[in-house]
C-alpha cells in the first residue's frame, strides 16, 4: 500500500524553504539602505517581498489545505467541489475541520484512494476516488484488534462523473446509540471493477434487443438469484486501509435544550433539543406514550429571527426509528455549528402517521381489494405469472413524497413471513404526456397463494396550511 502522507510531508518541507532568490533579499535591502536614500527606496520592495516569502512559509506550515492548494495538487480543488452540493460539508472545508489521510491502493488495475474525512461524535465522511472501477458494498470496519465496529448506516454520494482519480466520491458512515469511532480502525472497501469494453464495441455501436426476463426474476441486480453477501459475487476486489484519526479535531456538539411539549392532530409531542454537529444539526423529539398513533415523518423547515429560512436544499433531512418505538423521533439536517441562527423557529408543515390499532392489511390478490388504505391510495393492477406477483397501486400525485405504502415484510396465509427484495415507484401519465398521478409497484416472489398480509408504512397525511411554529428556546 502506498501511503501518500509521506509525499505530502516531503511536499511540505519543500515549501517551507524559501526560493534561493529571496534568501538574504532583507540583508541586502538593509545594506543598500545604508548607501543612500535612493537605493532604499529601490530596496523597499524587496523587503516586503522577503516579508511576503516568510508569511507565506508560515502558512503553509499552519495551513495544510493552503500548502495543497499552493502546491499545484489538484485534489483539494475536488474535495470543495465533492462537498459544493452540501452546506454543511462545505462549512466544514472552509473552516478547515477535514483530516488528511492520503492513501492509495491498487489491486488487478484498479486503484482507490482514500484521501479526507470529515469527522465528529455523529458521523464520518469519507472522501475517496476510484480509478477503474465503481463502490459495490457497504465497508467493513474492525477495531485493532481485529474486532468488528457496528452500530453505523451506510450512504455514498457519486458524482455521476466518470471513475477517474480526480473525482472524489463521498461516503458517509451514520453512527446510533452513542457509538463512535475509534481513533485506529481497518476498512475493507469493495470495488467491482469496470466492465472491459469488448473490440467491436470500441469500433462500433451495434443495437441488441433487450434480455427478457424471466418469469419471478428480473434483469441484472434484481435477480434474487444474485442476492446474498455481494462481498463474494465473482470478481469484486477488497482495499483494506489501515486508518488513523486524530481525536483533537474531533469537535464535540453544541447543545440547545429545548423542552417543548406540542400538539399535532391530537397526539403530543416533545420538541426535546437541538445538537450542532460540524457535519450536521440533529433534532430529538419525543411522544406521550399515550398516543394513538406513532409519528412516521415530519416534513418541515428552520426559520431565524431575520426571517431567513432554511430548508432541505441538499437532501440532508432524514430521520431514525426508535428500538422500543414504531415512530421516528431523530431527525437530521444541514449543520448550524459554524454560524448558528438566532432566534431560531421550527416549522413543521407535514405530519405523517401510522395509527397504533390499524397496522396491517389484508391484499385479495384475486379481487384486486384492500381495505384499509391510506386515503387516497387504490389497488391499482394484479399480474401473475407463475408464482411471480406483480402489485401496482396508484394514488395521486402528491402522494409522491410519502415513501413506500407498505413496510419490508409481509406474510402467507400459512403463517410463513417474507420479504420485499423489490420496490418501484414513479409517476402515471396520460396519451397526452400529463401528469395524472402516482404508481407504486411491490413484486412478490415464489407466491402462490391468492392473499397476503401487509404491514403499513403509515396510515394518514397531514398537511397544514399554516404552519406549526415552535420557538427552539427553552421552554420557561
Amino acid at each position: 500500500m502506498k501511503n501518500r502522507t509521506d509525499e505530502y510531508w516531503a511536499l511540505i518541507g519543500q515549501l517551507s524553504q524559501p526560493p534561493k532568490r529571496l534568501e538574504g533579499t532583507v540583508d541586502r535591502a538593509r545594506n543598500r539602505a545604508r548607501r543612500s536614500r535612493f537605493l532604499h527606496r529601490l530596496a523597499t520592495p524587496a523587503a516586503t517581498l522577503a516579508a511576503v516569502a516568510a508569511c507565506f512559509v508560515l502558512m503553509v506550515n499552519a495551513f495544510p489545505t493552503f500548502a495543497l492548494a499552493c502546491s499545484g495538487i489538484p485534489i483539494i480543488r475536488e474535495l470543495t467541489a465533492a462537498a459544493a452540493f452540501s452546506p454543511s460539508l462545505s462549512a466544514a472545508v472552509a473552516h478547515d475541520y477535514v483530516q488528511y489521510i492520503g492513501q492509495s491502493q491498487t489491486v488487478d488495475g484498479v486503484t482507490v484512494n482514500l484521501e479526507y474525512a470529515i469527522v465528529d461524535e455523529a458521523q464520518a465522511v469519507f472522501f475517496y476516488s476510484v480509478d477503474g472501477g465503481r463502490f459495490h458494498t457497504s465497508p467493513d470496519l474492525t477495531d485493532e484488534k481485529g474486532e468488528a465496529i457496528g452500530g453505523y448506516g451506510v450512504s455514498t454520494y457519486h458524482s455521476g462523473q466518470p471513475a477517474e482519480a480526480d473525482n472524489l466520491e463521498r461516503m458517509t458512515l451514520d453512527f446510533t446509540g452513542g457509538y463512535t469511532l475509534p481513533d485506529r480502525f481497518s476498512m475493507d472497501m469493495y470495488i467491482m471493477p469496470e466492465p472491459e469494453p469488448l473490440p467491436d464495441q470500441m469500433t462500433e455501436t451495434r443495437e441488441e434487443a433487450p434480455t427478457a426476463a424471466a418469469p419471478g426474476a428480473s434483469v441484472g441486480d434484481d435477480n434474487p438469484d444474485l442476492w446474498g453477501d455481494p462481498r463474494e459475487d465473482p470478481g469484486v476486489l477488497r482495499f483494506t486501509f489501515d486508518v488513523t484519526l486524530s481525536p483533537d479535531r474531533v469537535s464535540e456538539p453544541t447543545t440547545v435544550n429545548v423542552n417543548r411539549w406540542i400538539e399535532l392532530d391530537g397526539q403530543r409531542i416533545l420538541v426535546d433539543r437541538l445538537e450542532y454537529f460540524p457535519t450536521r444539526t440533529i433534532l430529538y423529539l419525543g411522544e406521550d406514550p399515550e398516543n394513538t398513533a406513532w409519528l412516521r415523518t415530519i416534513k418541515f423547515w428552520f426559520e431565524d429571527g431575520d426571517g431567513t429560512r432554511y430548508d432541505d436544499i441538499d437532501g440532508s433531512l432524514s430521520a431514525r426509528g426508535e428500538h422500543d418505538s414504531k415512530s421516528y423521533l431523530t431527525y437530521y439536517f444541514q449543520s448550524f455549528y459554524y454560524n448558528e441562527p438566532k432566534g431560531l423557529t421550527l416549522c413543521i408543515d407535514k405530519v405523517k402517521w401510522l395509527e397504533k390499532d390499524r397496522t396491517h392489511v389484508f391484499l385479495d390478490l384475486a379481487a384486486k381489494t384492500c381495505p384499509g388504505l391510506p386515503e387516497g391510495v387504490e389497488v391499482g393492477e394484479v399480474t401473475r405469472t407463475g408464482d411471480f406477483v406483480e402489485v401496482s397501486l396508484f394514488a395521486p400525485l402528491e402522494r409522491q413524497s410519502l415513501g413506500q405504502t407498505f413496510e419490508g415484510t409481509y406474510w402467507d396465509p400459512e403463517g410463513g413471513e417474507h420479504s420485499f427484495n423489490r420496490w418501484s415507484g414513479a409517476n402515471r401519465f396520460d396519451d397526452n404526456g400529463n401528469e395524472i398521478g402516482y404508481c407504486e409497484e411491490i413484486y412478490l416472489y415464489d407466491y402462490p397463494w391468492d392473499t397476503v398480509e401487509l404491514a403499513l408504512s403509515y396510515t394518514s397525511l397531514s398537511v397544514y396550511k399554516q404552519p406549526v411554529y415552535v420557538p427552539m428556546t427553552p421552554q420557561s
